[in-house]
């Protein structure tokens, strides 16, 4: 049974696929579907890139401008960060749909919240760039404001889950979690692309470029892997199509390529006010070099796993409630959130790390 909701399509069954159990261990490419859902997949790669693209670029053209003073470098900044309030409406609309927030005011609550808790600034050194700049935060941000705001959004989680008998309480509270999480890691996403000092980048757009990419060669080689020399299943229980092998196969490539990108931006003169992390890993290099490169080392091994956990924690919700997308937006993928598990994840983490961060 499947139920439709203008552009999105959410299917109420639980995901299964026979080729799973019959082909486990042989090489899949030779069946047909699954050559057929790999040309959609890669057409629709293909245009998530380029979309992408655009994205990412918007916080390197902010970063440009502003550090060579050219410009008004605050377009940018703004057109970054509307990009990131629209792709936060769709997840948390499809995360809403999914868990039993169905009703367009309950998602005109849920969603006007997101956006306050996505926009308020957390910590006033982060937020240096574009209108944060106008709003003079070292004379009125308080640590306890934000949590104010989180607490009145799990306050209106409970009161809509207990007057709606139709919103099971579980699926509240999960819904209240894991729209924390895409708001935290799309907070990280502005932080690290826009945030400046003395108008070189903190953490440099290359950051999320750097990340995504690992993301991408990960999820797309654990695809292609698993594909070709699948044999032990992951987790039957919550991703039946991912096995060890894929996993491991995803997670090496991603690792490996993630260190030479970073080691490039390393020892690369012209391209280090770029380098991923470039503050805190250059806070690193100054006491020595050799800490700084095993720090890249260990993060380009890391966050493929956080990357796979965030894919298999997205997939746990979807088996919660019985799903095989979160919705039908992009053709081979499903959802907006069903392409963005690992890096949401990812960057909540990032998230994180920046806010522990001393200054």
């Amino acid at each position: 049974m499947k139920t439709k909701d203008k552009d999105f399509e959410v299917t109420e069954t639980v995901e299964v696929s026979p080729e799973v159990e019959e082909n486990i261990g042989k090489n899949r490419f030779k069946l047909d579907s699954a050559k057929r859902n790999l040309k959609t997949r890669l057409l629709s790669t293909i245009v998530l890139l380029f979309l992408l693209l655009g994205f990412v670029c918007c916080g390197a053209i902010y970063t440009s401008l502003k550090t060579s003073n050219i410009g008004n470098p605050e377009i940018a900044s703004y057109f970054s960060i509307i990009l990131t309030v629209i792709l936060t409406v769709i997840c948390i609309f499809e995360m809403n749909k999914v868990m039993g927030f169905k009703f367009w005011y309950y998602q005109v609550l849920i969603i006007t919240i997101s956006i306050i808790l996505l926009l308020f600034p957390t910590k006033y050194s982060l937020y240096n760039f574009s209108f944060y700049n106008e709003l003079n935060l070292v004379t009125w941000l308080q640590s306890w404001q934000f949590p104010i705001i989180i607490t009145v959004y799990l306050l209106v989680t409970i009161v809509i889950s207990v007057s709606d008998k139709r919103i099971n309480t579980k699926n509240a509270l999960i819904n209240f979690i894991m729209t924390l999480i895409i708001i935290f890691a799309l907070k990280a996403f502005s932080i690290t692309s826009l945030s400046l000092d003395n108008n070189l980048a903190r953490f440099s757009f290359n950051t999320i470029v750097w990340i995504w990419m690992m993301m991408i060669l990960s999820d797309s080689f654990q695809y292609l892997g698993g594909m070709r020399f699948g044999k032990t299943k992951l987790s039957p229980n919550i991703s039946p199509k991912k096995t060890w092998e894929g996993a491991l196969i995803g997670m090496g490539t991603a690792a490996i390529i993630g260190i030479i990108f970073a080691m490039v931006f390393q020892f690369v003169k012209p391209l280090q006010n770029f380098q991923p992390l470039r503050e805190p890993m250059q806070a690193l290099g100054d006491k020595t070099i050799a800490l700084e490169i095993i720090v890249y080392i260990l993060l380009a091994l890391v966050f493929p796993i956080i990357g796979l956990f965030g894919d298999l924690l997205f997939s746990w919700i979807k088996r919660v409630v019985k799903i095989k997308d979160y919705s039908n937006l992009i053709p081979g993928h499903g959802g907006v959130l069903d392409r963005m598990d690992s890096i949401l994840f990812s960057l909540f983490i990032l998230f994180i790390f920046i806010s522990c961060l001393p200054v």
